[in-house]
């Protein structure tokens, strides 16, 4: 899900700051007004940040509120730098959860969360927001969560991070918008990605996109350099060089999502075959194709590695092979009564490669079909597979 957001701000000569300001009236040179926005502007970052394990005895040494009974389940929320951990009861039969918000091995005078629907995902029971005082280098900061019952899949509990900051200003005579999450929820928005799961989340707006955060960022031809600050506080954009390289693809449309080790999160795109990326190795996450048909379709092909795919970029011209064509895989059938349910899943060369997106002309392809033969290869039965 991707909103919007508001603030403002100055311009330093070579480095733009973002900071936040208590009063609203304030407007110091190169500070940006801080805005918690409210309604169709307001920021929602729906993923869970992290599995909560929970375990069916109650932990030792820990006073439990009377309403604890055999269908709770008990669990521990490891948070912040460095971790400290916070003890909670949840019993899902009557929705109502705690959360040992003081830190004193005593349930019973801590608030009782009721669960209810949760307003911004599609599955299961939300529990808070709530506040807790987690550590960050030591010092106690204040950061909100949820903790989300997903009642209709994998049944798990998750602790979702509630606390973002918004910042506008210019850059260059551009305008930019950044929402700022702390997504591994540790108490600091200043974690960069190292993986698809790992890091902190921003948006840089109008787009929306949900994305780990970047330690640069490009503006027209330009290049920054980001800098957060840990509590949230602040943002900076650098004027930085860095060297880059050309990556020759297969295909004139490409859009290439990786993470690199001096970089970090990046992204390219192509209509020429020439992909412009900072020399560095990286670790492919997905990558997105276009192409089109003897009969003029345009074809959209998106792929998520299950495992990233490696790529040096160095200076010069770099080459990275994309798939010639998909193959089709049948899964295992389930049988109910007199009908078998068989998937069927797409891949790009490996089982490793999935297809995670397969458009035709912006719509979805035709449904694909498939032909039952007999021993002699004659044609018993055609089934036409839909999407599901």
């Amino acid at each position: 899900m991707r909103h919007t957001v508001p603030v403002v701000i100055a311009i330093c000569t070579a480095a733009l700051a973002l900071a936040t300001a208590q009063e609203e009236s304030i407007r110091l040179p190169g500070q940006v007004r801080f805005l918690q926005s409210a309604g169709d502007e307001a920021i929602r970052f729906i993923s869970p940040t992290h599995t909560v394990q929970l375990r069916s005895q109650p932990p030792k040494g820990v006073k439990l509120p009377a309403w604890a009974n055999a269908s709770c389940r008990y669990g521990v929320l490891k948070l912040g730098k460095p971790p400290q951990e916070w003890h909670l009861v949840m019993d899902p039969a009557s929705t109502r959860a705690v959360i040992d918000a003081n830190r004193n091995s005593d349930l019973t005078d801590d608030e009782v969360l009721r669960g209810s629907a949760d307003p911004t995902w599609y599955f299961g029971t939300c529990y808070g927001p709530f506040r807790l005082a987690v550590p960050l280098n030591g010092v106690p900061v204040s950061r909100y969560f949820s903790l989300i019952h997903d009642e209709t899949g994998s049944s798990s509990v998750y602790l979702r991070c509630e606390d973002y900051r918004l910042f506008e200003g210019e850059v260059n005579g551009e305008a930019v918008k950044i929402a700022l999450l702390d997504a591994n929820a540790d108490g600091a928005f200043d974690t960069p990605a190292k993986s698809r799961w790992e890091g902190d989340k921003c948006v840089f707006l109008p787009d929306r996109e949900q994305r780990p955060l970047p330690r640069y960022h490009k503006l027209g031809d330009r290049t920054y350099r980001l800098t957060f600050a840990p509590d949230g506080s602040a943002c900076e954009f650098e004027p930085s060089e860095i060297s880059t390289g050309t990556v020759l693809a297969d295909y004139p449309q490409v859009h290439l999502t990786a993470v690199g080790k001096e970089v970090g999160y990046w992204e390219a795109s192509t209509t020429d075959g020439r992909l412009q990326l900072p020399t560095d190795e990286y670790s492919v996450l997905a990558y997105r194709f276009g192409t089109r048909d003897s009969r003029g379709n345009q074809w959209q092909v998106e792929i998520t590695p299950m495992d990233p795919l490696p790529l040096k970029v160095s200076a010069g011209e770099n080459r990275f092979s994309l798939p010639k064509q998909l193959t089709a895989t049948l899964g295992f059938g389930t049988r109910q009564g007199d009908t078998l349910n068989i998937s069927l899943a797409l891949y790009a060369g490996s089982r490793t490669q999935q297809v995670s997106s397969l458009a035709k002309n912006d719509n979805l392809p035709p449904p694909p079909t498939l032909r039952i033969v007999d021993r002699n290869g004659k044609t018993v039965k055609v089934e036409t597979f839909h999407y599901g």
